[in-house]
C-alpha cells in the first residue's frame, strides 16, 4: 500500500504511513480527538467544489485538527488560511501535510471562546468539520458564529455527521442567523454522509 493517497487534489498520508508512525512515537498524542482526518472535512471540500471561494480569500479553519480543510483551501483557492485548534499537538501533523502539498498555513492555539474579534474581522470564510461533538461545545460555537456574523464574515460552514450537539447548534443558529441545514454525502476517500450548517450574510 502506498504511504500517500490523493483526495480532492490533496496528498494525504495513509493511516499506516511510516511518517505518521514516526510522529506518533516522537510526540505526545493529540488529546481532543485530533488523531486522524475526520470525514466532515471532506464534506466541506466537496461543497466548496460547487460553491468555490474567491481566489486569495481569507479563511479561518476552527478546530482544524490535522488541517486538511485548511490545506485544501490554500492549495485550491490560494486562500490565506489561519488554522486554529485548542490542542497544539495536532500542528505537527498539519505541517507535514502542508509541506507535502506545498502550501503555508498560519496556525494558532486557541479555544473557540478565546478567538479575538480582531481576527474574525479579517476573515471572509469560517469553517470547521467534526467540531461539535460534546454538549459543552454548543455554547462556545454559537458564540463564535454570532461574533463572526457581527464581524462581517460572509460565509460560515460547519459540518458534522449529525450528532445531537451539532443539531442543537444548528437549531440555535437557524433561529438567530437563518442558518441552513443541508444534507450531503461523498464517496471519497470513503463513503460518508452528514450535514452542513451554512450561515451566509
Amino acid at each position: 500500500m502506498s504511504e500517500i493517497k490523493k483526495v480532492h487534489g490533496l496528498y494525504v498520508l495513509s493511516k499506516k504511513s511510516p511518517t505518521l508512525a514516526n510522529l506518533r512515537q516522537s510526540l505526545p498524542e493529540p488529546s481532543i480527538h485530533g488523531y486522524q482526518v475526520w470525514s466532515s472535512s471532506f464534506l466541506i471540500m466537496d461543497y466548496l467544489n460547487e460553491e468555490p471561494l474567491a481566489k486569495g480569500e481569507r479563511v479561518l479553519d476552527i478546530g482544524c485538527g490535522w488541517g486538511m480543510l485548511s490545506i485544501y483551501c490554500a492549495k485550491t483557492f490560494k486562500a490565506k488560511v489561519t488554522a486554529v485548534d485548542a490542542d497544539k499537538w495536532v500542528f505537527p501533523y498539519l505541517r507535514v501535510h502542508a509541506a507535502m502539498n506545498s502550501v503555508k498555513i498560519t496556525t494558532k492555539v486557541s479555544k473557540y471562546e478565546d478567538i479575538k474579534n480582531g481576527l474574525l474581522k479579517k476573515q471572509k470564510f469560517m469553517a470547521g468539520g467534526d467540531i461539535c461533538f460534546w454538549d459543552d461545545l454548543v455554547d462556545p460555537l454559537y458564540d463564535i458564529v454570532s461574533r463572526a456574523v457581527e464581524s462581517g464574515v460572509e460565509r460560515i460552514v460547519i459540518a458534522d455527521p449529525g450528532r445531537s450537539p451539532f443539531l442543537k447548534l444548528a437549531k440555535k443558529c437557524k433561529k438567530s442567523f437563518g442558518a441552513q441545514l443541508v444534507p450531503r454525502q461523498v464517496n471519497e476517500p470513503k463513503k460518508s454522509a452528514g450535514y452542513l450548517m451554512i450561515v451566509e450574510s
